[in-house]
């Protein structure tokens, strides 16, 4: 007996922009929009909301921004915004794109030559995260001070020398203690 070949489809379209419709996708059923504009494989959660499972959106304009199929985005949905001269990567957080890393992206103008604060010329510290951009001394936002000498007097306790014997300094009966 010779057997026949069974093919399973998917709900599927190749328009651009098409988004399946949560009245004709099933809880756990897949469809794929294979449009080259906005590619993507799709499936309903128990939640009843479609999420998109594929690759980056890369574009001026943020994904299914001229619906063909359903509108909105998915939560988690990335799009990476090549709309301004800064990129920057995008997550859908379902009502809105929030800017992913947008505390170091909009703040380093020059961190692509500087991969050290000693490197540096100034250097600021947001989350943790020290990121250069201009002149060795700052004020780091957790009151520590970026020095390139120890100060003679010095009421805030906790400096960072960035020079000679460099670390993080405490300050101590009227001296210096390196931690």
């Amino acid at each position: 007996m010779a057997s026949t070949p069974v093919i399973l489809l998917l709900k599927r379209t190749g328009n651009s922009s098409d988004r399946p419709n949560t009245a004709t996708v099933q809880a756990g059923e897949a469809a794929l929009s294979f449009g080259g504009a906005d590619p993507g494989l799709y499936f309903k959660d128990s939640a009843g909301s479609i999420r998109k499972i594929g690759p980056n959106h890369y574009a001026t304009t943020a994904p299914n921004s001229s619906p063909v199929g359903s509108a909105g985005n998915s939560v988690g949905e990335l799009w990476t915004d090549s709309s301004t001269t800064n990129y920057y990567l995008r997550v859908w957080n379902g009502s809105a794109w929030q800017k992913v890393g947008a505390g170091f992206a909009d703040t380093a103008t020059t961190a692509n030559s500087a991969t050290t604060a000693g490197s540096a010329a100034t250097a600021t510290v947001a989350n943790s995260a020290i990121v250069a951009s201009g002149a060795y001394v700052a004020d780091v936002a957790s009151g520590i001070a970026i020095v390139n000498t120890l100060p003679v007097a010095y009421s805030g306790g906790l400096v960072y020398l960035n020079a000679g014997a460099s670390g993080l300094y405490v300050s101590a009966n009227g001296g210096w203690i390196l931690t």
